[in-house]
């Protein structure tokens, strides 16, 4: 206690304990653990004592002396101590930021803790007895008793970040803790220091120590069974000593966290025997007690790849959403991130761990055994689940660095600027908004349509005319367009698109879930801030828009599939599920009753599944599951590919998936050589996640339904 192990924790640096642990404590008391030897002050007594009431005018006359007496060594008269003393307001001295904890959907399963320290407050009256005598015995025995003592002196160094050992520091440190143990409670005080203190591996205050080394809480309001042991609590508080190994000689003084090597497991078990025995000498414990404890082995090993929460990993841009999606909702709107993330909050997300693992899995470039690794260091993948009619996003991996680019999507970061890089050219996979604008206009989806390619049309002539990749599959240069959309037929849609406008392309995929799309010249436009879309289409949108030229992002196809996927009932796609402060609920989701308009009949919904249905590239074993490819051209080659999607649904799921690059545009290819299509690396994270997502989350099967054949079959541009 009477020394300050490399700057490694804030102990106070002047304080000589002098305390023989055998010798007592001048009051000492009946504790918990059942002591019998007829001292008549026990924990009521204790709890009560903690209030500064009547031990105040006795200090008030004192602090006068010692402000001058310190003032005068350090070379300060009395009326400047006094005024530097009274200068310092005390009343928020002991507000600590707290961790904002980040859940899963289950509301149980960590996904991050935020704030500047891994930190959870606990309050004085669930703190348990065996963690308040063990810190007690450890560090400051004269604490209940004396008037300003060395754990007062350490939350003072903690409070004001006082460091060093000069004289002056000194002098202001002890006039700091008389104010401060003039103004607080002893429970304050003691709460305080046991909130602040580091205990290693990123951890500050008893509750995230306890949760790290023993995955255990500090806190009695615990179930029994998951709350600390004093034996548990007791390794913890020998930690405090020095929470990190010295960095001029780690191996020699590695501190006392058991697991780091043999030293540090000899340091440990050592001053835990020094507190035990310290707790016998303050009746806390009977000897025999204390002889009946066993030094824990069930301290957890420190993962090593361990990075920090919610930043390291893919979970660091589902934070990022998470918290842009928090600070536009009241009660936050306004409140900057630094608010949110130390404010102590306990956010459950949409995330569902099952998901979120089988995606990353399915994915990350980073994981071995995904349909990523291996492949060119240029490829990336990004892929998103959403739930159909709720818009909980079930999966996110916009990529495998939090702190990197978001390759699914964007997000508004703390100073309101959109940040992110997840919107990229749909080509084909908006086949699927064009071919619900068709069946809303009453076209068929056996009307058909001339697949002659290339094509010329009144915009796209000549070099510029529209080519299709594949072919009919009646061969044939007439095609219905269900098979249109089968064989992915630009020609067919962008012919489509000129019939039914390019305006009501916009309005059928905005009323699905793309609520952004960016133009040619990469500007953000959000279509709902456009009542009458014939204002930007085709003026910024032309008919290019159903053939997939316009960048939009994973996160709003996704969104958009589980729409056709609940039957044409449209969710907002959302991250929040619910924040609680305490016991107290902040904030809960808003999700649709049913009852709202669709943007489909359910005929029209019927055969927009059946025409999707029918694409091989997306079939599931014992799962129906309606799926398109898509492909966009590489700018400088447009025989190559530069980005290249699969989007689908079952009844259940809907999954959106992007391939392409990660930098610099250029062309997709394989490990092998071969070019990326749709039906390749983005099929095989569809089929991969959509498999595992099924069966883990125990989502049952269901058919869908027979096509209903609604609309004009003479609707199409070329002859019956």
């Amino acid at each position: 206690m009477g020394r300050r192990d490399s700057g490694a924790h804030w102990h106070d640096a002047d304080y000589d304990r002098g305390y023989d642990p055998r010798g007592g404590y001048e009051s000492g008391y009946d504790s918990v653990y059942g002591n019998d030897s007829g001292y008549g002050y026990d924990q009521a007594d204790r709890r009560a004592a903690a209030e500064p009431g009547r031990r105040r005018a006795r200090r008030r006359r004192r602090l006068l002396t010692v402000v001058s007496s310190i003032m005068a060594i350090v070379g300060v008269g009395l009326v400047g101590g006094a005024v530097y003393v009274n200068s310092i307001a005390v009343a928020d001295m002991l507000a600590l930021p707290e961790t904002t904890t980040v859940y899963y959907s289950d509301g149980k399963t960590v996904l991050a803790r935020l704030g500047s320290a891994n930190r959870t407050n606990l309050t004085f009256d669930v703190l348990p007895d065996s963690v308040t005598e063990a810190a007690v015995a450890a560090d400051d025995p004269d604490f209940w008793a004396g008037d300003v003592t060395a754990i007062t002196r350490s939350v003072v160094r903690h409070a004001f970040e006082l460091e060093g050992d000069g004289v002056a520091t000194k002098a202001r440190v002890t006039v700091l803790a008389w104010k401060l143990d003039d103004a607080y409670s002893k429970a304050d005080i003691l709460t305080y220091y046991l909130n602040a203190v580091a205990f290693g591996r990123g951890t500050y205050g008893i509750e995230a120590a306890a949760q790290e080394f023993f995955g255990k809480s500090a806190s009695r309001a615990a179930p029994p069974a998951a709350q600390l042991t004093l034996a548990e609590a007791i390794v913890l508080i020998a930690m405090i000593n020095q929470p990190w190994p010295d960095p001029d000689d780690p191996e020699n003084s590695p501190g006392f966290d058991p697991t780091r090597n043999a030293k540090a497991m000899e340091n440990s078990k050592a001053r835990w025997t020094e507190i035990r025995e310290s707790m016998v000498g303050l009746n806390y414990l009977t000897q025999s007690q204390a002889d009946a404890l066993v030094y824990p082995t069930t301290v957890r090993v420190e993962d090593p790849k361990k990075g920090p929460a919610g930043v390291a990993g893919p979970s660091g841009l589902i934070v990022n959403h998470v918290l842009s999606e928090l600070a536009g909702a009241p009660p936050f709107k306004g409140r900057s991130w630094t608010e949110i993330r130390e404010g102590g909050y306990e956010i459950v997300t949409t995330i569902d761990s099952r998901a979120q693992s089988l995606l990353e899995k399915a994915a990350d470039e980073t994981v071995a055994g995904s349909a990523m690794f291996g492949q060119p260091e240029n490829l990336q993948a990004a892929a998103v689940a959403v739930e159909p009619g709720t818009g909980r996003v079930l999966a996110y991996f916009g990529g495998h660095s939090g702190t990197g680019a978001d390759f699914a999507g964007f997000y508004f970061d703390e100073a309101v600027d959109a940040n992110g890089y997840g919107a990229h050219p749909p080509g084909g996979t908006f086949h699927v908004h064009a071919l619900a604008a068709a069946l809303r206009a009453g076209v068929s989806v056996k009307s058909r349509w001339n697949t002659k390619s290339p094509q010329n049309f009144p915009t796209q002539q000549g070099t510029h005319a529209v080519r299709d990749v594949g072919r009919c599959p009646t061969g044939k240069t007439v095609c219905t367009l269900a098979d249109a959309t089968v064989a992915s037929l630009d020609t067919a849609y962008f012919g489509l698109t000129v019939k039914i406008t390019p305006a009501a392309v916009i309005s059928a995929a905005r009323d699905a879930g793309i609520d952004f799309m960016w133009t040619d010249e990469r500007l953000r436009q959000d279509l709902h801030s456009v009542d009458d879309l014939g204002l930007i289409a085709p003026s910024k949108f032309d008919t290019v828009v159903g053939i997939g030229q316009y960048a939009v992002t994973v996160l709003d196809q996704a969104n958009a599939m589980a729409t056709y996927a609940a039957l044409g009932l449209r969710a907002h796609a959302h991250f929040l599920q619910q924040v609680r402060d305490g016991e107290k609920v902040l904030y809960s989701e808003s999700l649709p009753t049913g009852g709202e308009p669709r943007i489909l009949q359910p005929s029209q919904v019927a055969d927009l599944t059946w025409a999707l249905s029918r694409t091989p590239a997306g079939a599931l074993k014992a799962r129906d599951s309606a799926t398109k490819t898509g492909v966009w051209q590489l700018t400088k080659d447009p025989s190559q590919n530069a980005h290249a999607w699969m989007v689908g649904y079952t009844s259940s799921l809907a999954l959106a998936v992007w391939v392409g690059n990660d930098k610099e545009e250029q062309a997709l290819k394989l490990k092998t050589g071969e070019t990326v299509s749709g039906a390749g690396l983005p099929a095989t994270i569809y089929r991969t996640f959509m498999t595992g997502a099924h069966d883990a989350m125990k989502l049952k099967p269901k058919k869908f339904g027979p096509p209903a054949y609604v609309g004009d079959e003479q609707a199409g541009n070329a002859p019956g």
